[in-house]
Protein backbone atom coordinates (compact mmCIF):
# COMPACT_ATOMS: atom_id res chain seq x y z
CA UNK A 1 0.00 0.00 0.00
CA UNK A 2 1.03 3.31 -0.94
CA UNK A 3 2.54 6.16 1.94
CA UNK A 4 -0.89 7.34 3.40
CA UNK A 5 -1.67 11.44 4.41
CA UNK A 6 -2.68 10.54 8.03
CA UNK A 7 -4.06 13.79 8.67
CA UNK A 8 -6.31 13.12 6.16
CA UNK A 9 -7.16 9.93 7.11
CA UNK A 10 -8.46 11.28 9.89
CA UNK A 11 -10.10 14.11 8.64
CA UNK A 12 -12.32 11.75 6.12
CA UNK A 13 -12.83 9.87 9.46
CA UNK A 14 -14.16 12.48 11.77
CA UNK A 15 -16.60 13.01 8.29
CA UNK A 16 -17.46 10.07 8.88
CA UNK A 17 -18.09 10.27 12.26
CA UNK A 18 -20.47 12.99 11.88
CA UNK A 19 -22.30 11.60 9.00
CA UNK A 20 -23.06 8.81 10.99
CA UNK A 21 -24.28 10.40 14.17
CA UNK A 22 -26.71 12.29 11.88
CA UNK A 23 -28.39 9.23 10.13
CA UNK A 24 -28.28 7.56 13.70
CA UNK A 25 -31.87 8.18 14.30
CA UNK A 26 -32.91 6.77 10.52
CA UNK A 27 -30.88 4.24 11.05
CA UNK A 28 -32.60 3.42 14.33
CA UNK A 29 -36.02 3.75 13.03
CA UNK A 30 -34.93 1.16 9.82
CA UNK A 31 -33.84 -1.27 12.54
CA UNK A 32 -36.80 -0.91 14.83
CA UNK A 33 -38.90 -1.43 12.23
CA UNK A 34 -37.42 -5.24 11.15
CA UNK A 35 -36.80 -5.56 15.03
CA UNK A 36 -33.97 -8.65 14.25
CA UNK A 37 -31.92 -6.86 17.03
CA UNK A 38 -34.36 -7.89 19.87
CA UNK A 39 -33.50 -11.61 18.66
CA UNK A 40 -29.95 -12.08 18.27
CA UNK A 41 -28.56 -12.82 21.57
CA UNK A 42 -30.91 -16.13 21.64
CA UNK A 43 -30.14 -16.68 18.07
CA UNK A 44 -26.68 -14.89 16.98
CA UNK A 45 -26.73 -16.37 13.34
CA UNK A 46 -28.75 -13.48 12.35
CA UNK A 47 -25.64 -11.82 13.13
CA UNK A 48 -23.41 -12.81 10.36
CA UNK A 49 -23.75 -13.33 7.10
CA UNK A 50 -21.31 -15.00 4.54
CA UNK A 51 -20.80 -17.89 6.66
CA UNK A 52 -18.86 -16.09 9.21
CA UNK A 53 -20.59 -17.38 12.19
CA UNK A 54 -20.51 -20.82 11.14
CA UNK A 55 -16.60 -19.56 10.85
CA UNK A 56 -16.26 -18.31 14.00
CA UNK A 57 -17.88 -22.09 15.74
CA UNK A 58 -14.78 -23.48 13.56
CA UNK A 59 -12.57 -21.93 15.58
CA UNK A 60 -14.22 -21.23 19.16
CA UNK A 61 -15.33 -24.08 20.76
CA UNK A 62 -17.25 -21.82 23.29
CA UNK A 63 -17.08 -18.20 23.59
CA UNK A 64 -17.51 -18.03 27.45
CA UNK A 65 -15.65 -16.15 28.72
CA UNK A 66 -13.82 -15.15 25.90
CA UNK A 67 -12.34 -11.29 25.21
CA UNK A 68 -14.00 -10.08 22.16
CA UNK A 69 -13.95 -7.12 20.01
CA UNK A 70 -16.32 -5.97 17.82
CA UNK A 71 -15.12 -3.04 15.59
CA UNK A 72 -16.45 -0.73 13.41
CA UNK A 73 -19.54 -2.12 15.44
CA UNK A 74 -22.10 0.11 13.74
CA UNK A 75 -26.19 -1.59 14.69
CA UNK A 76 -24.47 -3.95 17.15
CA UNK A 77 -26.10 -6.98 16.14
CA UNK A 78 -22.72 -9.09 15.81
CA UNK A 79 -21.89 -7.66 19.62
CA UNK A 80 -25.37 -8.94 20.70
CA UNK A 81 -25.43 -11.96 19.62
CA UNK A 82 -21.73 -12.63 20.95
CA UNK A 83 -22.93 -11.23 24.50
CA UNK A 84 -25.61 -14.03 23.92
CA UNK A 85 -22.76 -16.27 23.89
CA UNK A 86 -21.17 -15.38 26.90
CA UNK A 87 -17.89 -13.72 25.55
CA UNK A 88 -16.71 -10.39 27.13
CA UNK A 89 -17.71 -7.94 24.63
CA UNK A 90 -16.59 -4.73 23.88
CA UNK A 91 -17.99 -2.72 21.33
CA UNK A 92 -16.11 0.03 19.28
CA UNK A 93 -17.23 2.61 16.93
CA UNK A 94 -16.80 5.86 15.14
CA UNK A 95 -20.29 7.55 16.21
CA UNK A 96 -21.42 8.00 19.67
CA UNK A 97 -25.23 8.45 18.97
CA UNK A 98 -25.02 4.94 16.93
CA UNK A 99 -23.21 3.77 20.41
CA UNK A 100 -25.68 5.39 22.65
CA UNK A 101 -28.90 3.56 20.76
CA UNK A 102 -27.01 0.37 20.81
CA UNK A 103 -26.31 0.60 24.61
CA UNK A 104 -30.24 1.25 25.35
CA UNK A 105 -30.72 -2.06 23.39
CA UNK A 106 -28.41 -3.92 25.09
CA UNK A 107 -29.69 -2.80 28.22
CA UNK A 108 -32.81 -3.99 27.55
CA UNK A 109 -31.73 -6.89 26.68
CA UNK A 110 -30.57 -7.60 29.51
CA UNK A 111 -26.62 -7.95 27.96
CA UNK A 112 -23.43 -6.92 29.23
CA UNK A 113 -21.36 -4.79 26.82
CA UNK A 114 -18.39 -2.65 27.14
CA UNK A 115 -18.63 0.56 24.72
CA UNK A 116 -16.17 2.17 23.13
CA UNK A 117 -16.06 5.68 21.04
CA UNK A 118 -13.33 5.05 19.11
CA UNK A 119 -11.38 5.64 15.12
CA UNK A 120 -10.82 1.57 14.25
CA UNK A 121 -7.64 3.59 13.03
CA UNK A 122 -6.58 4.38 16.24
CA UNK A 123 -7.65 2.00 19.35
CA UNK A 124 -5.50 3.70 21.90
CA UNK A 125 -8.41 2.63 24.84
CA UNK A 126 -7.64 -0.69 24.21
CA UNK A 127 -4.59 -2.67 25.78
CA UNK A 128 -2.05 -4.50 23.71
CA UNK A 129 -2.72 -8.37 23.46
CA UNK A 130 -6.05 -8.00 25.18
CA UNK A 131 -8.73 -10.54 23.03
CA UNK A 132 -9.11 -13.69 21.94
CA UNK A 133 -11.36 -12.74 18.93
CA UNK A 134 -11.95 -9.15 17.15
CA UNK A 135 -14.75 -9.26 14.32
CA UNK A 136 -16.09 -6.82 11.95
CA UNK A 137 -19.42 -7.01 9.70
CA UNK A 138 -20.90 -5.72 6.77
CA UNK A 139 -20.20 -1.82 5.67
CA UNK A 140 -17.12 -1.19 7.72
CA UNK A 141 -14.05 -1.45 5.15
CA UNK A 142 -16.13 1.34 3.01
CA UNK A 143 -15.64 3.86 5.75
CA UNK A 144 -11.73 3.32 5.64
CA UNK A 145 -9.46 5.42 4.60
CA UNK A 146 -6.22 3.42 5.67
CA UNK A 147 -6.30 -0.49 5.84
CA UNK A 148 -2.97 -1.24 7.11
CA UNK A 149 -3.16 0.96 10.11
CA UNK A 150 -7.07 -0.69 10.91
CA UNK A 151 -5.48 -3.99 10.81
CA UNK A 152 -2.58 -3.00 12.50
CA UNK A 153 -4.46 -1.63 15.62
CA UNK A 154 -6.24 -4.99 15.27
CA UNK A 155 -3.20 -7.01 15.31
CA UNK A 156 -1.93 -5.29 18.38
CA UNK A 157 -5.64 -5.90 20.28
CA UNK A 158 -5.24 -9.21 19.45
CA UNK A 159 -3.90 -11.87 22.31
CA UNK A 160 -0.96 -13.76 20.10
CA UNK A 161 -3.25 -16.85 18.81
CA UNK A 162 -6.05 -14.43 19.02
CA UNK A 163 -8.32 -14.83 15.85
CA UNK A 164 -9.74 -11.97 13.21
CA UNK A 165 -13.10 -12.72 11.52
CA UNK A 166 -14.53 -10.50 9.29
CA UNK A 167 -17.47 -10.87 6.68
CA UNK A 168 -18.22 -7.76 4.02
CA UNK A 169 -19.67 -7.01 0.76
CA UNK A 170 -17.85 -8.46 -1.17
CA UNK A 171 -16.03 -5.92 -3.76
CA UNK A 172 -16.74 -7.62 -6.75
CA UNK A 173 -20.29 -5.85 -6.08
CA UNK A 174 -19.20 -2.64 -5.90
CA UNK A 175 -18.86 -1.17 -9.12
CA UNK A 176 -22.39 -1.93 -10.76
CA UNK A 177 -25.32 0.08 -10.46
CA UNK A 178 -28.27 -1.32 -8.94
CA UNK A 179 -30.66 -1.36 -11.14
CA UNK A 180 -31.31 -5.05 -12.05
CA UNK A 181 -31.13 -5.16 -15.69
CA UNK A 182 -29.90 -3.79 -17.87
CA UNK A 183 -26.10 -4.96 -15.73
CA UNK A 184 -24.31 -1.53 -16.06
CA UNK A 185 -20.67 -0.59 -14.72
CA UNK A 186 -20.93 2.67 -12.33
CA UNK A 187 -17.16 2.67 -12.32
CA UNK A 188 -14.04 0.86 -13.04
CA UNK A 189 -13.27 -2.28 -10.35
CA UNK A 190 -10.22 -0.43 -9.49
CA UNK A 191 -11.77 2.86 -9.10
CA UNK A 192 -11.38 3.42 -5.08
CA UNK A 193 -13.00 6.78 -4.63
CA UNK A 194 -16.96 6.19 -4.97
CA UNK A 195 -18.60 9.01 -3.42
CA UNK A 196 -17.75 11.59 -0.54
CA UNK A 197 -16.38 9.43 2.59
CA UNK A 198 -16.29 6.04 0.62
CA UNK A 199 -13.73 3.95 -0.05
CA UNK A 200 -14.13 0.83 -2.41
CA UNK A 201 -11.06 -1.66 -1.86
CA UNK A 202 -10.07 -4.56 -4.04
CA UNK A 203 -9.99 -7.75 -2.57
CA UNK A 204 -5.90 -7.38 -3.12
CA UNK A 205 -5.68 -4.05 -1.06
CA UNK A 206 -7.85 -6.06 1.83
CA UNK A 207 -5.98 -9.47 1.98
CA UNK A 208 -2.36 -7.65 1.09
CA UNK A 209 -2.88 -5.14 3.86
CA UNK A 210 -4.21 -7.91 6.54
CA UNK A 211 -1.20 -10.27 5.63
CA UNK A 212 1.19 -6.77 6.04
CA UNK A 213 0.43 -6.26 9.59
CA UNK A 214 0.95 -9.40 10.57
CA UNK A 215 -1.85 -11.38 10.44
CA UNK A 216 -1.48 -15.38 8.82
CA UNK A 217 -4.80 -15.95 6.88
CA UNK A 218 -6.64 -19.16 7.52
CA UNK A 219 -9.82 -19.06 5.85
CA UNK A 220 -11.30 -17.19 2.61
CA UNK A 221 -15.03 -17.78 1.74
CA UNK A 222 -16.61 -16.17 -0.97
CA UNK A 223 -20.57 -16.67 -0.94
CA UNK A 224 -23.75 -15.45 -2.08
CA UNK A 225 -26.70 -13.90 -0.80
CA UNK A 226 -28.76 -16.29 1.23
CA UNK A 227 -32.04 -14.90 0.14
CA UNK A 228 -33.69 -11.96 -1.84
CA UNK A 229 -33.31 -9.07 0.74
CA UNK A 230 -29.48 -8.06 0.09
CA UNK A 231 -31.22 -6.71 -3.26
CA UNK A 232 -34.03 -5.13 -1.78
CA UNK A 233 -31.96 -2.64 0.82
CA UNK A 234 -30.99 -2.50 4.04
CA UNK A 235 -33.33 -4.48 5.94
CA UNK A 236 -32.67 -7.83 8.22
CA UNK A 237 -36.27 -8.88 7.20
CA UNK A 238 -37.08 -11.77 4.76
CA UNK A 239 -36.32 -10.94 1.05
CA UNK A 240 -40.15 -10.68 -1.53
CA UNK A 241 -38.70 -11.26 -4.84
CA UNK A 242 -36.69 -14.56 -5.40
CA UNK A 243 -35.86 -13.98 -8.85
CA UNK A 244 -33.47 -11.42 -8.12
CA UNK A 245 -31.43 -15.00 -6.60
CA UNK A 246 -31.30 -16.03 -10.15
CA UNK A 247 -28.84 -14.52 -11.81
CA UNK A 248 -30.61 -14.80 -15.61
CA UNK A 249 -32.75 -12.14 -13.85
CA UNK A 250 -30.36 -10.15 -11.79
CA UNK A 251 -27.16 -10.89 -13.26
CA UNK A 252 -25.19 -9.57 -10.40
CA UNK A 253 -26.59 -12.79 -8.23
CA UNK A 254 -23.81 -14.64 -10.54
CA UNK A 255 -21.39 -12.63 -8.35
CA UNK A 256 -20.05 -13.38 -4.82
CA UNK A 257 -22.02 -11.38 -2.53
CA UNK A 258 -20.30 -11.51 0.62
CA UNK A 259 -16.39 -11.71 1.34
CA UNK A 260 -15.46 -13.20 4.45
CA UNK A 261 -11.58 -14.06 5.83
CA UNK A 262 -10.34 -15.71 9.25
CA UNK A 263 -7.26 -14.78 10.03
CA UNK A 264 -4.67 -15.74 13.54
CA UNK A 265 -1.92 -13.46 15.30
CA UNK A 266 1.03 -15.51 15.31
Amino acid sequence: MENINQQAVADLHEANRQRWNNHAAEWKRLRDEDGIWRRCHKEPHLAFEGRAFETIANFFETLQGKRVCVVGSGDNYAAFALAGLKANVTSVDISEKQLADAAERASELGLKISFVRSDAADLQSLADNSFDLVCSTNGFFIWLADLTRVFSEIVRVLKPGGHYVFYDVHPFQRPWKDQVMPIEMKKPYWERESCPGETHWTIADILNSLTASGLDIRRVIESPAVNSRFWEGPSYGPGQDESLQDWKCNPRAGLPVWLTVAAVKL
